[in-house]
């Protein structure tokens, strides 16, 4: 008796990351909404004729039609919805992207639901496609990442007893969560912050992204905010990010 076909489900995704498999194929991670982070097999992509080619690149939104298989998902049927052309069109808007996607990828859970992960990819995302600071970008996405994941960090009060923050030099500890007062502060490793990068810290967590990313940011500040947010994010991961180098020795926008 023929078995069951292979249940197949529906959705949206962005490819993450792509790696060659076999003569012909490719493994896709993709972060969808509804299932998470997912990795399906795209048979034949790499033949010049496949109709998948352009639909299945890195850093494009798609619509995908994934037959669940013993391993990984089968990609059946993709459409594109979104290439980012202007992304790749752009070397800056290009890094940050991919930061951002292996970010994300760090991040997601295997087969669980994450619709505010996927959307906050996807508007940082729509942000560089329209010519956002790239930086910014990316680092608005630190930030909120953070924040959906269940690491949010406090940058308006003192993260270890609530306190208000004085206009003043504060300490960010990132195995702390954040920002701390004078008295939490003893003997806590971690780097002070100038006021006007708690500022923007600050406007940033409550701020969309093309406002954050319209801000005239010092270089100093910015660097500042860089390297607190870049400990932040190893200190969950435990690792530093594979494209963080290459993106960070880009010169500014």
């Amino acid at each position: 008796m023929a078995g069951r076909p292979p249940r197949t489900v529906a959705t949206e995704g962005v490819v993450l990351r792509r790696r060659p498999a076999g003569d012909a194929d490719a493994i896709l991670v993709l972060l969808t909404p509804g299932e998470g982070r997912v990795d399906a097999v795209a048979r034949g992509v790499r033949k010049p004729q496949s109709k998948l080619r352009g639909h299945v690149e890195p850093v494009t939104r798609s619509r995908f039609l994934l037959a669940h298989g013993r391993s990984l998902d089968v990609v059946a049927q993709a459409e594109s919805v979104d290439a980012y052309l202007g992304i790749k069109a752009n070397l800056d808007a290009l890094a940050a992207a991919i930061y951002c996607c292996e970010l994300a990828e760090r991040f997601a859970a295997e087969r669980s639901p994450q619709p505010d992960l996927y959307l906050l990819l996807v508007d940082v995302l729509d942000a560089l496609a329209r010519g956002v600071n790239p930086a910014l970008a990316a680092r608005y996405f630190e930030l909120h990442l953070l924040a959906v994941c269940g690491f949010e960090l406090q940058v308006a009060a003192c993260a270890s007893c609530g306190a208000e923050l004085p206009e003043a030099d504060a300490l960010f500890s990132a195995a702390s969560g954040g920002l701390l007062c004078t008295a939490c502060r003893v003997e806590v490793p971690g780097r002070l912050l100038s006021v006007r990068a708690q500022k923007v810290l600050r406007y940033a967590r409550r701020a969309g992204v093309d406002a954050f990313c319209g801000v005239r940011v010092p270089a100093e500040t910015a660097e500042e905010v860089r390297a607190a947010l870049g400990e932040a994010v190893r200190a969950v991961l435990d690792a530093e990010p594979r494209s963080a180098r290459f993106f960070e020795t880009l010169p500014p926008s």
